[in-house]
């Protein structure tokens, strides 16, 4: 190198902007890469002291230099995890007939399994090759068929419905903003009943519909008794029930509201109605809220919404009960025009 150059690559490789992990970028890293970045980010930002680095994160140095000499080479992509597949692999032995024959039989059957093919083929093509062959010749060539005729599912649950989820910044502030809705369990003695639950998120006046069955049918039933009760909202949140597909959700597209729905087993996108359940459980049910049939539990059910919505102070509500919070709000609403 000639006097009074410099290698401008090393110089770019030594010095490394602070605060790597907030530039926009242009690889899709994966949850894995995101972490080592975040090794490269500390290193530059502590005197480019990989000993200190190594500690931190609880890593060997070795691993520390590996991946940082990946990223100086390769930039973001070096921080993926490569394809850990050997270059030279072994080639099948599967004489080319053979595989012809295998392609043959499994479009002419699609809805046989490797195993009935393995036999067919020693059968009637005189070819002795195992199920486990026949299945890699099968996923080697992606000899998978749809069949014309979907299976039965569900009545109307699996009818498509658009799936909204809820908006990240959507926050309830009025009353009727959103209903979070759920079913609860309920014990009963000689057979199943269920409470169809549904609560006002700002407010947290509540409605329970009792019912012996979770059909979209029942959930069409409580979201009228709820409407009826609570008024109609301007949003509704309900997971992914079966209740909630029917009669149900084909009741919710004729109203004007958003129906949104949770993410799957994932009960932390509805706590409202969650906690409503579990106050629920802890002050009605397991203090005797139980009766032998369905038109006595929701009547047992209806007296304990009573005192829930006019004699319960709440928490949240600054210990005021639902009833009262209620009309704060309005009064608070009435006084601004």
């Amino acid at each position: 190198m000639a006097a009074g150059r410099m290698d401008y690559s090393s110089a770019i490789r030594d010095v490394a902007p602070p605060n790597l992990k907030q530039l926009k970028q242009t690889v899709t890293l994966t949850k894995t890469a995101r972490h080592r970045l975040s090794w490269i980010d500390y290193y530059h930002s502590h005197n480019q002291n990989a000993a200190l680095t190594a500690r931190h994160f609880g890593i060997a140095k070795s691993c520390f230099f590996k991946w940082k000499a990946r990223y100086d080479r390769q930039g973001l992509k070096g921080l993926i995890d490569q394809s850990k597949r050997p270059r030279s692999v072994r080639r099948s032995l599967i004489p080319a007939e053979v595989v012809s024959a295998v392609k043959t039989l499994r479009k002419a059957n699609p809805e046989y399994s490797k195993y009935k093919l393995a036999v067919i083929l020693k059968r009637d093509y005189g070819f002795v090759l195992s199920a486990s062959s026949v299945g890699r010749i099968i996923s080697r060539y992606n000899l998978f068929f749809t069949s014309p005729i979907k299976p039965k599912g569900h009545p109307l649950r699996r009818k498509q419905v658009e799936r909204l989820r809820k908006p990240k910044d959507l926050r309830a502030a009025q009353p009727g903003d959103l209903l979070e809705v759920d079913v609860k369990h309920l014990p009963f003695l000689g057979g199943k009943k269920y409470g169809f639950v549904a609560i006002d998120v700002v407010t947290k006046q509540a409605s329970i519909y009792v019912s012996t069955s979770i059909s979209s049918a029942q959930g069409a039933l409580a979201w009228k008794r709820a409407t009826h009760e609570l008024g109609l909202p301007r949003a509704v949140l309900t997971d992914n029930g079966s209740e909630n597909f029917g009669a149900f959700a084909d009741l919710l597209a004729t109203q004007p509201l958003k129906h949104y729905w949770a993410r799957p087993r994932t009960p932390k996108d509805k706590p409202h109605v969650e906690r409503f359940i579990g106050t629920l459980e802890q002050e009605c049910i397991r203090w005797g809220g139980v009766a032998h049939n369905k038109m006595d539990q929701q009547a047992i059910i209806n007296q304990w919404l009573v005192k829930y919505h006019s004699y319960r102070p709440h928490q949240s509500l600054n210990y005021l009960t639902p009833n009262e919070y209620k009309a704060k709000l309005k009064a608070e609403a009435t006084s601004m025009y």
